[in-house]
């Protein structure tokens, strides 16, 4: 009987064994299988662009300003430019300056003024040759037949025949249109005007007489 239960015993124990072996050796298959399967093949980049570089984005045009709207802006005069009168029929004596020059203010207007703040300038050579006038920086003229010319007509006339900056000679009768220097204007926080001015009469000392009328132009 002994003899039986041994030997059964030793049965189950070799199946068990048996049962252990089998498992192991299908796991060494498993994890033979997984070594050798071959890596996965790399993935191919994608090819690089072969055209040209793309252009940068032009820069885009700069949005025209309103004329209107900008304070530096030249106003533009025309017939509907309404002007204020500012001084009439101011006479203007200029004495004689034997080869020096005076200044004249037109805002005022003044004789005998620092060359900054004056419109124009007088140059008496002496001897035989007539002075001259000439506009300082930034004033802009032109020569008219009358002085019964309107401000309006004096606009036209200073767009379409302008003077030089050169030294006119001075021959009474001679009538001007000025406008006076707009940044000037600005810069002294005072109006822009337009200026008619009529050489009334000469000396031959070198004296002359100027008549001068004013309007402020709006804006």
């Amino acid at each position: 009987m002994l003899a039986l239960l041994l030997a059964a015993g030793s049965a189950v124990l070799s199946w068990r064994a048996a049962d252990r072996a089998g498992d192991a050796v299908a796991r060494l298959d498993a994890l033979a299988a997984a070594t050798a399967a071959p890596p996965p093949a790399p993935t191919e980049a994608a090819p690089a662009p072969t055209g040209p570089p793309a252009e940068p984005p032009a820069d885009l045009p700069a949005e025209p300003t309103d004329p209107a709207l900008d304070p530096d802006a030249q106003p533009t005069l025309n017939a509907q430019t309404r002007y204020a009168v500012k001084y009439t029929a101011e006479t203007l004596r200029i004495p004689s300056a034997c080869s020096d020059t005076v200044y004249v203010d037109l805002d005022e207007p003044r004789v005998q003024v620092p060359s900054g703040t004056a419109e124009i300038r007088y140059y008496d050579p002496c001897g035989i040759r007539s002075g001259t006038l000439a506009m300082s920086e930034g004033v802009r003229g032109s020569e008219v037949e009358s002085e019964a010319v309107t401000p309006t007509e004096c606009a036209d006339q200073i767009r379409t025949r302008p003077l030089s900056t050169a030294e006119h000679p001075v021959r009474r009768g001679q009538v001007y249109c000025l406008t006076t220097s707009l940044d000037a204007a600005r810069s002294a926080a005072t109006t822009w005007k337009m200026v008619l001015l009529v050489v009334s009469a000469t000396a031959q000392d070198g004296t002359i007489t100027l008549q001068a009328s004013a309007w402020d132009i709006p804006g």
